[in-house]
C-alpha cells in the first residue's frame, strides 16, 4: 500500500546511516505526554519528547485490508511501585494517543516523523517484578466506535439533546402511527 511520506523521509528509509526513532503523545487526567525512544530530550513539532530508551516498548501496529479496528499497545517499565497508585488514577481511558516513525541522522530529523497510530487510551495492565513495575497501555484505533452500538434515536427528545432548537425530527413521531396509501 502507498504511503503519504515526504519525499525526504522516504528516500532516507533505504539511507544505512540513519537511526530510526519512536515517538509518542499521551493524554493524561493531569497532562499530556511526549516520549521518544532514545535516551534525552528531542524537540520536535514544539514540543519537548522524554527519552525512556529501552524501558519503552511500542506492539505491534498492523493494518489489513479488511475493516476491522487494529490496536496496539505501549509499555513503559522500571516504575518505582510507590507510583501505581498515581499512575491508576491519572490513566484517562478513551483520551488521544499518537505514534511516530521517524529517521534521526546526527541528532535531526531527516524530513517529517511518519504518523503510524492514531487512537484513543484503553485499559492499562499492570505488572510487578522485583522491585520494579510495567504499564501496558492498551490503544484502540478509532475504527472500534464501529462495534459499538449507537445510542441515538431518530425522535425529537433525542435531537434536542444536541441541538435544542431543531424541529427537523417534531413530525417523525406521528409518522409512526399514520397510514399511507401508495398509488
Amino acid at each position: 500500500m502507498s504511503r503519504n511520506l515526504e519525499s525526504t523521509f522516504a528516500a532516507s528509509l533505504g539511507n544505512g546511516q540513519i537511526s530510526p526513532v519512536f515517538l509518542a503523545q499521551i493524554t493524561f487526567r493531569s497532562q499530556t505526554c511526549f516520549v521518544w525512544s532514545g535516551v534525552g530530550s528531542l524537540v520536535w513539532n514544539g514540543n519537548t519528547f522524554l527519552g525512556v530508551g529501552s524501558l519503552g516498548k511500542v506492539g505491534q501496529i498492523t493494518e489489513g485490508v479488511e475493516v476491522k479496528a487494529d490496536g496496539t499497545t505501549l509499555t513503559l517499565s522500571g516504575i518505582d511501585p510507590t507510583y501505581q497508585g498515581e499512575c491508576l488514577t491519572d490513566i484517562l481511558t478513551g483520551a488521544p494517543a499518537k505514534i511516530w516513525f521517524g529517521n534521526l541522522f546526527h541528532g535531526q530529523f531527516v524530513g517529517t516523523p511518519y504518523l503510524l497510530f492514531r487512537g484513543t487510551v484503553d485499559q492499562p495492565t499492570f505488572s510487578v517484578g522485583g522491585e520494579t513495575i510495567s504499564i501496558t497501555l492498551a490503544l484502540e484505533n478509532k475504527m472500534v466506535d464501529l462495534q459499538r452500538p449507537t445510542m441515538r434515536r431518530y425522535t425529537s427528545a433525542d435531537q434536542h439533546l444536541q441541538f435544542p432548537d431543531d424541529t427537523a425530527f417534531g413530525w417523525v413521531e406521528q409518522l409512526s402511527d399514520q397510514a399511507l396509501i401508495f398509488g
